[in-house]
């Protein structure tokens, strides 16, 4: 008999309308993280009764704490609450299965049709915009990090200024930074309310443990690697810009800066988190086996973390040490990313009309914040291809 947590009995839902419901969402996930933990927290809770308003709280709090995007682990969580470990891996592969085919047919496109004007003039247009949310995605994690604390700042510009400098081995650099918070930010972080989690720390720390890479990226080095990096990839969005970057491209060359860029622009257009981006990498170094080697390898800590490790990461979220090693890498995560954005820019950026679009782009996410990524995304795709045209 499988190990399944006591179920309420108003809050019962068959696993096949369980499984669906996760298929369909990460079919039209749209709109980022927090957009889809509020739809599940409408469809799950409110409308459908299939989690208690308590269990959802938990659930969001875990999310929070746990290595993987935030909207995956939550959903991650429904399926173990209700059904245990099955239940868990079942929504695991239902939620993943759409966004993975849609990269991966997207990537064999990528492949076959690279050196056609049209292609290159679709992600000609696409760089600039990507440019411009990472930029934002700095701001946005900035401003409810740095705050007006000198030492948070500290953290972020030496953060910056090593990225810069070196272009590689962010492990010491992030290692150091945790380190260093745990003493420096231990009195200064409360711990979150238990119903009411701490936001996401973004990509705190991803690049720890990302050493040991290798020329030639079979199956299994690629699946080693992308669970490496998903051990301690915290929420999702762009912030994984700068290790990818960092490791991918600069230090192993398994991708240009250009694919890197395009890799990118394909998790945004997509449903599903950004870190999808890794069924694409996946795909171009090593087909669809590399694909599904990748997307296993990113997904992964998320499933093992809920299954394995949520009770203990429950009981020790709010210890003062924890918070500050976390707090000190978030800083650094924003100094490397602010970097990295101009190690980007400097790539994608080559002429005039680049630099509009990457300052229009940026003119436009931060005058109206609830745009929808995919949306100028593609904008950018239209004025590559009518750019192209004139």
């Amino acid at each position: 008999m499988p190990n399944r947590p006591c179920v309420p009995a108003p809050y019962t839902v068959a696993l096949r309308r369980l499984a669906l419901y996760f298929l369909k969402l990460g079919a039209t996930g749209f709109g980022g993280p927090v957009a889809l933990a509020h739809h599940m927290r409408r469809d799950l809770v409110e409308t459908r009764g299939w989690l208690s308003e308590q269990e959802y709280a938990d659930g969001l709090a875990i999310a929070t704490a746990c290595p993987g995007p935030l909207a995956y682990q939550l959903g991650v969580y429904c399926g173990y609450v209700r059904y245990g470990v099955g239940g868990a891996l079942t929504v695991a592969v239902a939620f993943a299965l759409a966004p993975f085919l849609c990269v991966s047919l997207i990537a064999a496109l990528y492949q076959r049709f690279t050196g056609n004007w049209e292609v290159q003039a679709l992600f000609y247009g696409i760089a600039p915009v990507v440019v411009a949310l990472i930029l934002k995605a700095c701001w946005q994690l900035g401003r409810k990090t740095l705050g007006l604390n000198p030492a948070t700042w500290i953290f972020a510009l030496m953060a910056g200024g090593i990225t810069l400098l070196v272009r590689r081995e962010l492990v010491t650099l992030f290692i150091l930074a945790g380190l260093a918070g745990c003493l420096v930010f231990r009195s200064r972080v409360a711990g979150p309310s238990p119903d009411v989690p701490a936001p996401p720390p973004a990509s705190a720390g991803a690049g720890l443990v990302l050493a040991g890479g290798a020329s030639a990226v079979p199956a299994l080095k690629l699946f080693t690697f992308f669970f490496k990096t998903g051990l301690l990839v915290f929420g999702s969005g762009l912030v994984i810009a700068p290790f990818l970057k960092a490791y991918v491209v600069d230090q192993y060359h398994w991708l240009s800066d250009r694919q890197f860029l395009d890799a990118l622009a394909v998790g945004l257009i997509t449903p599903g988190p950004v870190v999808i981006t890794a069924t694409f990498v996946g795909y171009l170094l090593d087909g669809l086996r590399g694909a599904v080697a990748a997307t296993a390898g990113i997904f992964a800590p998320a499933v093992l973390f809920t299954i394995v490790a949520a009770p203990l990461l429950r009981r020790y979220r709010s210890n003062r040490y924890v918070q500050g090693f976390v707090q000190g890498i978030v800083c650094a995560v924003i100094g490397a990313l602010v970097a990295t954005s101009l190690l980007v820019a400097r790539d994608a950026l080559r002429d005039t009309l680049a630099v509009v679009l990457a300052v229009a782009s940026l003119v436009a996410v931060l005058r109206w914040p609830r745009l929808p990524e995919p949306v100028l995304v593609l904008a950018g795709a239209l004025a590559g291809v009518i750019s192209h045209w004139l």
